[in-house]
């Protein structure tokens, strides 16, 4: 079971609710919630937010972590994975938070020749800095109608509060470090 697929699963135990209830809820199949819960399916976005609605919390309650004076050590097996119904990008959430300014750091992995998500998918304050880092491969920055082309090593920081993207210009797995500063 992956820390998403357990998250989920103890939430659903909190309300006293089964997996096929949980699935009406949210307009999925109880096989769907079965599968995301035991790890065995990384859900997209769009399938989180059902499932949030489900249960009737925000978003970000499926990611958060342990109470402050407390640490949480994740290992790489056990990141909660987010894909993008549309798009190649995959997050690896690294810590915990996701949406209204708690993400802090994700590992955003792209597929060859593709392109990331729409940042109107992503809630982030105007003014909230964002510093984005090349892990791996050569890519294109798109920000704010600029194109900068970057490789392993190199970095950017930028509002992410302006439209940006990003693009794989290779034919291998790129892969960034976004953290949001603030």
């Amino acid at each position: 079971m992956t820390a998403l697929g357990g998250r989920i699963k103890a939430l659903r135990a909190e309300r006293e609710l089964q997996q096929r209830q949980l699935a009406e809820k949210a307009d999925l199949t109880p096989s769907m919630v079965s599968q995301i819960e035991s790890g065995r399916l990384t859900p997209s976005l769009h399938t989180l937010g059902k499932i949030a609605a489900g249960l009737g919390v925000p978003i970000a309650t499926l990611f958060d972590g342990q109470p402050a004076g407390s640490i949480v050590v994740s290992r790489r097996r056990d990141y909660p994975v987010v894909s993008f119904d549309g798009s190649t990008e995959r997050w690896a959430v690294l810590g915990a938070g996701l949406f209204q300014g708690k993400i802090r750091a994700v590992v955003a992995t792209l597929g060859p020749k593709g392109r990331s998500v729409n940042t109107e998918r992503v809630i982030i304050k105007p003014g909230q800095l964002k510093l984005f880092y090349v892990l791996k491969g050569r890519v294109a920055l798109h920000y704010n109608g600029d194109r900068h082309v970057l490789q392993a090593g190199d970095s950017a920081l930028l509002d992410g509060g302006t439209p940006h993207g990003w693009e794989n210009l290779g034919t291998k797995t790129a892969q960034a470090l976004w953290v949001i500063l603030g």
